[in-house]
């Protein structure tokens, strides 16, 4: 499944976490980007992978995806100041439900196949 993300969506997840992680320092005043850290790898690969989620569940129901690529805005506390560190279980709880939500459905896809129904 995440082969297929890749293949399909690097370029659009390179080109909006680049955008996201671009917004996030305009709304957070104290935040030097420091590329060569170790914080902005993890930070980089963490949102690149979720927006490669969000692409794909976008390709496959619209208002799921743009709820998943909505939800993302959570994490940062620079962006909703007043809830700081409340928001950010919201999108990792989103984008689990989802991933469990299609690794079930396709496991009863696989299930129905091999069952003969």
């Amino acid at each position: 499944m995440f082969a297929s993300l890749v293949k399909t969506n690097y370029k659009n997840a390179l080109i909006l976490t680049v955008f996201f992680l671009l917004v996030v320092s305009f709304f957070d005043s104290a935040y030097e980007t420091n590329i060569i850290g170790i914080e902005f790898l993890i930070t980089f690969l963490m949102y690149f992978s979720m927006i490669l989620v969000g692409l794909g569940a976008f390709s496959k129901n619209k208002i799921i995806g743009i709820a998943l690529l909505s939800s993302l805005s959570f994490l940062p506390p620079s962006i909703f100041s007043d809830y700081q560190g409340e928001l950010f279980p919201i999108t990792y709880l989103m984008f689990i439900s989802y991933l469990l939500f299609h690794f079930g459905l396709s496991m009863f896809k696989k299930w129905k196949k091999n069952a003969g129904l």
